[in-house]
């Protein structure tokens, strides 16, 4: 690990499922390489056996002499010991005792050398003393430039973290801001492009040494960087629709809403109803040419870099099909894929209630534990095979499939419409005939993602400057 010797204020510390309140030094280490790893360690140590976060629930699996990561809601086995309670002699004892009817003097004798080896490991470790960050720059260069490379969002934060005060200058808590509404995390990459976006030129640029002037440099542009993805995250959840970035069909849209931003400011009324077209028109566009390549991105950036906000944003919408020829694909209903987020973005449309208890559906909660969609009809034999589809599915909390097939076959009829779920299907849902149903409420379903889609692309319409502008120029 590369770590540099620094002075740091007073602050807490998030390193994985653990919060540290620091104090402030003259001596702090800042890690400059080594965070993932540092990360890893600390959390499996200390709260393996505590914590829900998978990437931290490591067990050593004494049957096998392998270690295991947990699921959030796994039980491990008995015979699975927590690697934090292997970081402590006495802990390990604890458990050992707490485990005894279970063990055998093998799996007692593998845990006591997996805990010897774990507390007697060292780490290498530089420690860069020197105020010169060009010395500092120069090592990780050469660190880096063999064996696996880091990613351009590692490298970035690496050579560019820091504390000043209480504002953000690292990207791991740029990307925490959106949480601030429910939005979700954004990742360390697209936040990299999100700053990158601020700064101008190519938002995939690799060097990043000189990207900073100073320090308050830097802390100006994370700062900067932090206020406008509020305005965005109020846009894209307001005017544009989408409640989470897990139903964002292409992420690159925020770099670019970042960089359209930083130019012309916080968008008037049209300019946010054309903005809207335009991210709804370029996600169609992008399921039709399956994904959206780093030429288009360049060039969508490019074009929000004119003079007026109304132009730029003609600019970004010439870019993309005025046309109505987008299909509805019911078989997408996993969220790694653009058409399946448009799917759900259409669900939502209906303001989905939950069946069992007749409660709007809070979508950005359902999405933060995982996928919105719940099967209510699993029916195997259907040779066209519909249950894979979003027809088979509704938007509400987990429970067991048959549970939320009874639930909405006897829901009041605006829970029932508000799951584009008529009279009829009901009727089928609760008789049995899945086939039926599954028939029936695709064409239903199929019509209102294709009405909001329509909708909120708005094909065929002027998108230059609206009527009242034009006439109030004129007079």
């Amino acid at each position: 690990m590369l770590l540099w010797r620094h002075s740091a204020p007073a602050q807490r510390l998030t390193i994985g499922p653990v919060d540290i309140d620091a104090q402030a030094s003259d001596f702090a280490l800042w890690v400059v390489d080594g965070q993932q790893r540092i990360t890893s360690i600390v959390g499996s140590l200390m709260a393996a056996g505590q914590t829900t976060d998978s990437r931290f629930r490591i067990y050593l699996d004494l049957d096998e002499g392998a270690f295991r990561s947990a699921g959030t809601r796994q039980e491990p086995p008995a015979t699975w010991v927590p690697v934090s309670e292997l970081y402590e002699t006495v802990a390990l004892i604890r458990w050992m005792r707490a485990n005894a009817d279970v063990l055998s003097e093998s799996q007692i004798s593998l845990a006591d050398q997996a805990a010897k080896a774990i507390r007697e490991y060292q780490i290498p470790t530089y420690v860069v003393s020197s105020d010169d960050e060009s010395a500092l720059v120069e090592i990780f260069t050469r660190m880096n430039d063999t064996g696996k490379p880091l990613s351009r969002a590692d490298s970035f934060s690496a050579l560019h973290s820091g504390i000043a005060g209480t504002q953000p200058t690292d990207l791991r808590s740029i990307a925490r801001v959106p949480l601030e509404f429910g939005f979700g995390q954004l990742d360390d990459r697209l936040v990299l492009r999100c700053l990158l976006a601020f700064r101008g030129g190519d938002i995939f640029r690799e060097d990043f040494h000189d990207e900073f002037n100073s320090d308050s440099d830097r802390v100006a542009t994370f700062s900067e960087v932090t206020g406008l993805l509020r305005e965005i995250i109020r846009l894209l959840q307001g005017e544009i629709g989408i409640p989470h970035v897990k139903l964002l069909p292409y992420s690159h849209i925020i770099p670019i809403l970042v960089r359209f931003m930083r130019i012309h400011g916080t968008p008037d009324e049209r300019v946010r109803s054309l903005l809207r077209r335009w991210v709804w028109r370029s996600a169609i566009a992008g399921t039709r040419a399956r994904g959206i390549s780093v030429v288009d991105v360049r060039r969508q950036v490019h074009a929000a870099e004119i003079d007026t906000a109304i132009d730029a944003v003609r600019n970004l919408l010439s870019l993309t099909s005025t046309e109505a020829n987008f299909e509805v694909d019911l078989t997408k209903i996993h969220l790694n894929h653009a058409m399946s987020k448009i799917n759900v973005l259409g669900l939502l449309s209906a303001d989905p209630m939950d069946p069992r208890t007749g409660r709007l559906v809070d979508v950005r909660v359902l999405l933060a534990e995982g996928n919105p969609l719940q099967a209510i009809v699993r029916d195997r034999t259907d040779s066209r095979d519909r249950s894979r589809s979003i027809a088979s599915r509704i938007i509400c909390a987990p429970g067991r499939s048959q549970d939320l097939r009874e639930a909405l076959a006897i829901a009041a009829r605006e829970v029932a419409d508000s799951q584009l779920t008529d009279a009829l299907s009901q009727h089928l849902l609760a008789s049995g005939d899945d086939r039926a149903f599954l028939t029936g409420r695709s064409v239903t379903v199929m019509t209102a993602i294709q009405r909001h889609v329509d909708r909120m692309a708005e094909w065929g319409a002027r998108d230059g400057r609206a009527i009242s502008d034009i006439m109030h120029s004129v007079v």
